[in-house]
């Protein structure tokens, strides 16, 4: 990777504050322009404000605070960008046409591998932090280990096939080394060796780190976030024991949102939380922010729900409250209500994970195992506090796996899941109903290469290990 040409890999301290507040172990430093690798780790302080600096990163719009969970979702059939006055913002991945040299698949590669990048830097040098204490080193290395494998999974799922179609096809570039703009680059790493590298951080990061249980603390990965992570990490590799016992340690003596809360808008870290990606207005996202895409009231407010998918839950599901029919905004298609502003454009948190979906996971998983009972009981703990008096589900074997799949789709549309769900179970693509680009292809079909994004071509360019015989398939 050359990225001496786009991006600096000297920790850069930006020291902005979170919308958290933090506990007296997370020190508060002012932001310094520039501290040269050599000096930041030279106290905690530094090397604290280096950590938040990575974290201020993931949540940019280029990342995690916008394009990945949004593009995640367009490229799916539950949700759409609106055919009139969306300002061009996302329409390539909803056509599922985003080539090389977009922004759409460049923005993200590149943002991601600066996290990665600073991360490596921060696991490098956090036991070697001469004031802080062994639990505070372990803090910050575990933490930034976390990071590293959340973007890497981001970034594999995005532009590498599904572990379970070809675990050993060219996968990202797996860097896990501080690197210098004259190191030899690096091609494509398979995927199952970027596969074993998340399980081996996360595992390591679950060893250092310890539950966080104050709500304001969900801005930073913690030991239940880090089980999360890696039960997400199992389900795509439909390791379905590992998956199981992963998502029951994140979810576990985790409160549930009641079905009161469920229509107070996820603009705001809330009791089933496990982490948070926090932005404000203050920050760099602003219009470039889920809740200006979502809400239809102020910013972009361009995102629609399919009405095929509208139509699949029932009138007493709570989660009904999320689409509006308005006809003075928009006469023929729904509008999505789940992601609100916080008092103004920009202000808002991106709900990166959450119980709900550790509690799917389980479910899912005792289906595929064969434990019907478990995974009916699993898929009821979700259902129920959304649907008063719903009856537990009676169905066995694969008719049980579509109900929590399809349940999965009611309960997490929009936090960036139906991609690769489609995608991770080589699922087919069809769009039907309102869609004003529609598909119809499956596994095995030429069109299929579209469930896999390009290498961007600034890296086939500038990467002496790559030539554009390395690009994805269909580009």
């Amino acid at each position: 990777m050359r990225i001496s040409t786009y991006i600096y890999i000297g920790l850069i301290l930006l020291a902005q504050t979170l919308f958290v507040s933090c506990n007296d172990d997370f020190l508060n430093p002012q932001p310094e322009t520039s501290i040269g690798d050599k000096d930041v780790f030279k106290s905690y302080e530094t090397a604290q404000a280096a950590l938040v600096g990575v974290y201020d990163q993931l949540s940019s719009y280029a990342f995690e605070g916008l394009f990945v969970p949004i593009i995640s979702d367009l490229t799916g059939e539950d949700v759409m960008i609106s055919p009139e006055n969306n300002y061009n913002w996302f329409v390539a991945p909803y056509q599922m046409n985003t080539l090389p040299n977009y922004t759409f698949s460049e923005s993200p590669w590149w943002a991601g591998y600066k996290v990665i990048f600073d991360a490596n830097m921060v696991i490098k040098y956090a036991q070697q932090i001469p004031d802080a204490t062994q639990e505070q080193k372990n803090r910050i290395e575990g933490e930034a280990k976390v990071i590293r494998a959340f973007v890497m999974l981001k970034l594999a799922q995005m532009f590498a096939p599904a572990y379970a179609a070809d675990s050993e096809a060219p996968s990202i570039l797996l860097a896990i080394e501080p690197l210098k703009h004259d190191d030899p680059d690096i091609g494509r790493a398979p995927l199952s060796a970027v596969y074993t590298q998340m399980e081996e951080d996360l595992l390591s990061a679950i060893n250092l780190l310890e539950y966080k249980n104050d709500i304001l603390d969900k801005g930073f990965f913690d030991k239940r976030a880090a089980q999360a992570t890696l039960a997400r990490v199992y389900l795509n590799m439909q390791e379905w024991e590992k998956a199981r016992d992963m998502a029951v340690l994140a979810h576990q003596d985790v409160k549930l949102m009641a079905i009161g809360e469920l229509s107070n808008g996820f603009y705001y870290r809330n009791s089933e939380t496990i982490f948070t990606v926090a932005y404000t207005a203050d920050d760099n996202n602003v219009y470039l922010s889920i809740p200006s895409f979502y809400y239809p009231v102020y910013g972009y407010s361009s995102m629609r729900a399919n009405n095929r998918f509208v139509e699949q839950f029932s009138n007493n599901d709570a989660r009904n409250y999320y689409f509006v029919m308005e006809p003075q905004v928009d006469s023929e298609r729904y509008l999505i209500v789940k992601f609100l502003h916080n008092q103004q454009v920009g202000n808002a948190e991106r709900i990166s994970i959450r119980a709900s979906e550790m509690h799917l996971i389980e479910a899912e998983c005792e289906a595929e195992l064969g434990n019907n009972s478990a995974a009916q009981d699993a898929l009821h703990v979700i259902r129920s506090r959304a649907i008063p008096g719903v009856q537990k589900s009676s169905a066995v074997g694969q008719a049980l796996v579509d109900e929590i799949l399809i349940e999965r789709r009611k309960e997490l549309f929009g936090e960036g899941f139906r991609w690769n769900d489609i995608k991770r179970r080589q699922s087919p693509f069809v769009r039907a109903g309102d869609h004003w680009v529609r598909f119809d292809f499956e596994a095995g079909d030429k069109d299929y290469y579209r469930m896999t994004y390009p290498i961007p071509q600034s890296e086939i360019d500038n990467n002496t290990a790559l030539t554009n015989e390395d690009q994805n398939i269909g580009y």
